[in-house]
């Protein structure tokens, strides 16, 4: 089993923590730099998360705003698991325009996500009904690069397995499109991805809801999902909304209420899980 920490999340946490104990020691951001012989646009970064900080740099701020020793140790952990990459990296590093570490990082760091998605969702695909789907969504791929990204999507589902040791297993909450049980290029791929999407749905940690043709239109025009911290006083939710191009990523407090708002509304039109199995099981049975 391949399960690491979430270095981008870590970098975040680690950068929050030390931006409210600078606040909270009425310490402006100039006269800490200045203190720490660095510039106050490095400290920025090092406080928004958007560059991996030193080990010596997060043990001198410290030192600058004296923080509680049992604090201090838990900070300097996640400085050093800051700076161990991802599992994934080195594989997405040759995939052109693979940017995973934010998606994986907050799979790998979250306590559940909560997904409406028009094909079936990454952490629930099978390999073959990942390759085909890739197949036709990233039609400029060599074959090589397919084969990569594939490999991600199965290692990625590590973290939902109930024998995950680093962590509790993320729990998911997914409420699946039925235009994903029809669209697709081969019945034998989709009756092996409703086979597995019966045996994810029999884990205690994966709740999946079939939202059918009949409810009609909902407020969910596209794929996304919302994570919620496994560490609410350090990590905050954050929205992923997928596209054709690039993903976007949201945690203001006014964007992400509206997506729980827009959850709301998909849960209220789905089928219940048991409603959901039962439609599974007749597709297999057709």
């Amino acid at each position: 089993m391949t399960v690491t920490h979430g270095p981008v999340v870590i970098r975040r946490r680690l950068g929050h923590v030390l931006k409210r104990l600078r606040s909270d020691r009425n310490l402006q951001l100039a006269e800490v730099a200045r203190r720490l012989e660095i510039s106050p646009s490095k400290l920025s970064r090092i406080e928004t998360g958007a560059v991996e900080p030193k080990f010596r740099d997060v043990r001198d701020l410290l030192d600058i705003y004296e923080a509680p020793v049992e604090q201090r140790d838990r900070v300097l952990d996640w400085a050093t698991e800051a700076k161990s990459p991802g599992w994934w990296q080195p594989l997405s590093a040759v995939v052109a325009g693979a940017d995973l570490d934010l998606l994986l990082s907050l799979e790998t760091e979250a306590r559940a996500k909560r997904t409406f998605s028009i094909p079936v969702a990454g952490l629930l695909q099978t390999e073959a009904y990942a390759r085909d789907l890739l197949a036709v969504t990233q039609p400029n791929l060599p074959a090589g690069e397919i084969e990569r990204l594939v490999e991600i999507k199965m290692r990625r589902q590590d973290v939902i397995e109930p024998a995950r040791t680093d962590a509790p297993p993320l729990d998911v909450h997914l409420v699946l499109d039925e235009v994903a049980l029809h669209r697709v290029t081969d019945p034998e791929i989709a009756r092996g991805q409703i086979r597995t999407l019966l045996a994810r749905a029999a884990q205690p940690n994966v709740t999946l809801q079939l939202l059918p043709f009949t409810a009609g239109w909902t407020r969910a025009t596209s794929t996304f999902s919302i994570f919620d911290p496994r560490d609410p006083d350090n990590d905050w939710p954050v929205v992923n909304v997928e596209s054709t191009e690039n993903d976007m990523y949201y945690d203001t407090e006014p964007t992400v209420a509206s997506y729980e708002e827009v959850w709301r509304n998909v849960l209220a039109n789905a089928l219940d899980p048991e409603a959901t199995r039962q439609e599974l099981l007749d597709r297999l049975a057709d």
